[in-house]
């Protein structure tokens, strides 16, 4: 793959651009640099359904792709045939407000398969390219209002990169706090958030607090509604699902596993729904769970794992 950089310096000039996207990926992976066929791609798809390998999937991407990831990949395998058939790498990003986007990897395009789904379409085997790992969720380009495709040739549509911030994650791994009310978490981001340092904030905040949470089964869309109590907060419960793979030794959700002891690392999401004081007693935690078990109806077979 040759970019011209003449026609590079000329975009930045005319744009007032600092630097391109473009340059900051050029000699970070040789087989990338060398590639013939690169596309940039920038996921905003604002439908209300998608479908997903065949399956309907509700929420915007980005929401997907922050808090089901694997749903997420599934969506970027699946791509026109017509736009995909020789394209050797994706340059990936995920679209944020007005037209600006966040980087989220470089995957190397392999194996192409009919889609069994779409008759245009084709799946991809895509593998995450780790020398763009560094650079990944921290880079924010805009993606311009001229050239609105979600899908361009990397090698002639120059992106302005308009900020590098902390991205979404510190660096080990562990999301950022941000809110209680923004806290949604997969198992792999509770396992890494109870197991960071000592000074990692979650772990003041999840201390500081006794909460109503839901735990939510992304693959039966079902609920279980759960209070903490007691001085050791939200840490102190939230850390027994760590522990044991996902239940906290709950008989409903154990059953939910009974077939696979991987199914809460799958599938389970944890939320904060409530806040409420450290010092709150068992017996005024109790009585605020119930209301959001009825709100959620989170005691019935079909769509909750409460049986209380």
């Amino acid at each position: 793959m040759t970019i011209d950089q003449s026609k590079i310096d000329a975009f930045k000039h005319d744009s007032g651009a600092i630097v391109t996207i473009q340059e900051l990926l050029r000699g970070r992976d040789a087989d990338f640099d060398a590639a013939k066929t690169v596309r940039l791609v920038r996921h905003a798809d604002n439908r209300k359904v998608k479908m997903v390998d065949g399956e309907e999937v509700r929420g915007t991407l980005y929401n997907i792709y922050r808090y089901q990831k694997e749903t997420f990949l599934k969506y970027q395998k699946e791509q026109s045939r017509k736009r995909f058939e020789n394209v050797d790498y994706m340059v990936a990003f995920i679209g944020e407000p007005g037209t600006t986007a966040r980087f989220v990897g470089v995957y190397k395009v392999g194996n192409k398969v009919q889609s069994p789904h779409h008759a245009d379409e084709i799946v991809c085997d895509m593998d995450v390219v780790d020398a763009f790992e560094p650079l990944t969720h921290r880079i924010v380009i805009d993606w311009g209002r001229s050239t609105v495709s979600w899908c361009q040739d990397y090698e002639n549509q120059f992106k302005p990169v308009i900020r590098i911030d902390e991205g979404f994650e510190d660096g080990n791994g562990v999301p950022r706090f941000t809110s209680y009310a923004d806290t949604i978490l997969s198992f792999s981001q509770l396992e890494a958030v109870i197991n960071s340092p000592l000074d990692n904030p979650w772990q003041t905040a999840l201390r500081a607090i006794n909460c109503i949470y839901v735990i939510s089964d992304l693959k039966s869309g079902k609920h279980y509604v759960g209070s903490t109590y007691g001085e050791q907060g939200v840490w102190g419960r939230w850390e027994a699902y760590v522990n044991t793979n996902g239940h906290g030794n709950n008989k409903a959700l154990m059953e939910a596993m009974k077939q696979d002891a991987d199914y809460g690392r799958k599938h389970f999401q944890w939320s904060i729904l409530e806040v409420l004081p450290l010092n709150i007693t068992a017996d005024q935690a109790v009585d605020r769970e119930n209301l959001h078990k009825q709100k959620l109806v989170s005691r019935h077979k079909a769509t909750g794992y409460n049986e209380n």
